[in-house]
């Protein structure tokens, strides 16, 4: 079989670009020809990127698989739209414009186009959401409902597992609280809620804590607005971004999790959110906005709220700190939560779609 793979970009650590990579390493341990394309790429992922223009020789095929992921409008739906391969359209979902517009007003327009895109792609072999969430975006949107499926994120653990920066755990195992948070530092994420939340738990409930935002972050404008939050609340060096706009190693992404007493996230927008997944791992209990993808991921592995009710929330952040036998309750939870993402499991459900239309 001859499979190939079509995406906006390549770019090393991006979520989308990690999926593809996994699928292109499984399907070339089945021993089929695995082929990756995209618009553009990162220096790393160049090796991997055979150009947009490579795939056209391939198109008039039906005998060959086509697996398109949608993560943001890009010209190359034209491809996808014009080849005769089996396809299989791959939703990670659009933010909703809307949630962007106040701070970057050509992103918000870039998923406004793309998002209102999705119905012209809905004819195709297969549509598979990376979570039930986006796959019911898709029947809404007007794709085919028997045609229709989930395959998950492509759980790393043997990435997790690795060496942590033994310093900075030390630094952080000092007898403060450490509340976390992992993801991109944008709009629909709430990080602002975030802040004020922390601002009331650490002010009235428990002086010994800080937070972690541990990100990269894109708009100066929206990185500005956190940065005046903090100062109005009198928390510098209390709330602190590692690595600033570029992020932090994976050994010391491995060492704030190792470190963490709790994860929080205010988010109203996810397509899966994979840092839930990772703070499982770590046993890290998690406390979530029941929002979007995040009820879908999340399970009955954390504790979820819909309104931003912040004392009541501050007195919780501090029960899932200091009640142990919670926070046990909730480990035993995140163990068989992460059960069903277990890769050998997401790769079965791979296989049995791309066999099913191989038949």
């Amino acid at each position: 079989m001859r499979a190939h793979q079509i995406c906006a970009r390549l770019q090393f650590g991006d979520a989308v670009t990690n999926q593809v990579l996994r699928i292109h390493e499984t399907l070339s341990s089945w021993g089929w020809e695995s082929h990756v394309y995209a618009s553009s790429n990162d220096d790393v992922m160049a090796p991997l990127n055979e150009g947009l223009r490579a795939y056209r020789r391939f198109m008039g095929s039906r005998e060959d698989i086509l697996l398109f992921h949608y993560s943001v409008y890009d010209d190359n739906h034209r491809l996808y739209l014009d080849s005769r391969n089996r396809r299989v359209f791959i939703y990670h979902n659009i933010t909703p414009p809307e949630l962007l517009a106040s701070f970057d007003a050509h992103l918000a327009e870039v998923c406004r186009r793309g998002r209102e895109l999705l119905p012209r792609l809905s004819r195709c072999d297969l549509a598979l959401g990376d979570s039930e969430y986006n796959r019911r975006e898709l029947v809404e949107a007007g794709f085919e409902e028997g045609r229709t499926g989930v395959l998950p994120i492509f759980l790393d653990l043997e990435r997790l597992g690795g060496e942590h920066n033994p310093h900075l755990l030390e630094e952080l195992e000092d007898g403060r609280v450490n509340v976390l948070f992992v993801g991109r530092l944008v709009p629909n994420k709430r990080v602002e809620d975030l802040i004020d939340l922390f601002a009331f738990y650490h002010h009235y409930v428990n002086v010994a804590s800080r937070l972690f935002l541990v990100g990269t972050s894109w708009s100066v404008d929206y990185t500005e607005e956190l940065a005046r939050r903090v100062r109005a609340y009198g928390l510098r060096g209390r709330i602190s971004i590692p690595g600033g706009s570029e992020g932090v190693s994976d050994e010391d992404l491995r060492a704030y999790y190792r470190g963490a007493h709790l994860f929080v996230t205010c988010s109203l927008h996810e397509g899966f959110c994979v840092p839930l997944l990772e703070s499982m791992y770590f046993r890290v209990p998690i406390l979530a906005r029941r929002a979007a993808a995040i009820p879908h991921t999340l399970g009955d592995a954390g504790v979820t709220f819909d309104s931003l009710d912040i004392p009541l929330l501050a007195e919780v952040m501090e029960e899932m700190v200091t009640n142990r036998s919670l926070r046990e309750a909730l480990s035993s939870r995140m163990e068989r939560r992460l059960q069903e993402f277990d890769a050998f499991r997401t790769e079965k459900r791979l296989r049995d779609y791309l066999e099913a239309l191989a038949d």
